[in-house]
């Protein structure tokens, strides 16, 4: 009998290549999943206008989860929910933060589409979608280590956090890339009497937490993100983590090709 999995992905660095943001190394395992009907939800900081490009062009018809957890949008149904908080207010939180304790940083909503262009190396029409935010402002820290506890203390004592990604810091609200993925999660539970498997893909520090509450956590490798090793909090079990020897997409198939071969999917 095949088992009931459902897969949760993170991209840059994961599924996308982190220089060429191509997913081609991971086609096999993709289209492998495909075939046994298993679903797959990217789960990124990325933006649901960023997001619905690539899910189509993996010819995925599965709800996005968007901006670290904080939106969660259903193609078919055009939803969408807004876990986190509004886009707007966070930027004149952080305006305000950066005058007021002559803070060093610089986020999205400070660049335009060309200087985001040169820091990412995505294209004008990426770059642009990259920017139509709601929910999440990623940013460069360029202050001190003690600025930033002050920073990230304020940052708490208005409701919001900041959390590291492969490549930006992302100031966001509670909402989380866990809770987003439990919400899926329970929605495909009540559609079967079969347990639910639930697997998800992380390379960065801001997938901890993803990584461990799945009921398997892969850990794709990413050069960038050297020493990080997904930790459990005190509430959870220790999780079954594999990490893989190849980076980025091609850690991704080897992952979920090996999974497939050693399992009773076949």
């Amino acid at each position: 009998m095949l088992k009931n999995w459902i897969v949760f992905t993170d991209l840059d660095g994961t599924l996308l290549d982190h220089d060429n943001y191509s997913f081609e190394a991971a086609l096999p395992a993709i289209n492998a999943l495909k075939a046994l009907n298993i679903p797959i939800f990217l789960n990124s900081s990325k933006t649901i206008s960023e997001l619905t490009d690539i899910s189509q062009q993996l010819d995925l018809n599965t709800s996005i989860i968007a901006e670290n957890g904080s939106i969660i949008f259903d193609p078919q149904t055009q939803e969408t929910t807004n876990l986190g908080v509004d886009y707007a207010k966070i930027c004149a939180l952080l305006d305000t933060l950066r005058e007021e304790y002559s803070l060093e940083f610089a986020g999205f909503h400070d660049w335009d589409t060309d200087a985001l262009q040169n820091l990412t190396g995505l294209d004008a029409r990426s770059a642009t979608k990259a920017k139509q935010r709601q929910a999440s402002e990623p940013l460069l820290w360029q202050d001190s280590e003690d600025k930033f506890t002050l920073f990230s203390d304020t940052l708490k004592a208005n409701h919001l956090k900041i959390i590291r990604g492969g490549r930006f810091w992302h100031v966001m609200g509670e909402a989380d890339k866990v809770i987003a993925m439990q919400t899926l999660h329970t929605r495909y539970q009540k559609t079967t009497t079969t347990p639910i498997t639930s697997i998800a893909l992380g390379d960065s520090p801001n997938d901890n937490d993803m990584l461990c509450a799945a009921d398997i956590g892969i850990l794709v490798k990413n050069p960038n993100s050297k020493g990080f090793h997904p930790t459990p909090k005190n509430d959870q079990l220790t999780p079954h983590i594999i990490s893989t020897k190849e980076i980025g997409p091609a850690g991704w198939n080897e992952a979920i090709l090996g999974l497939l071969e050693t399992s009773t999917l076949k």
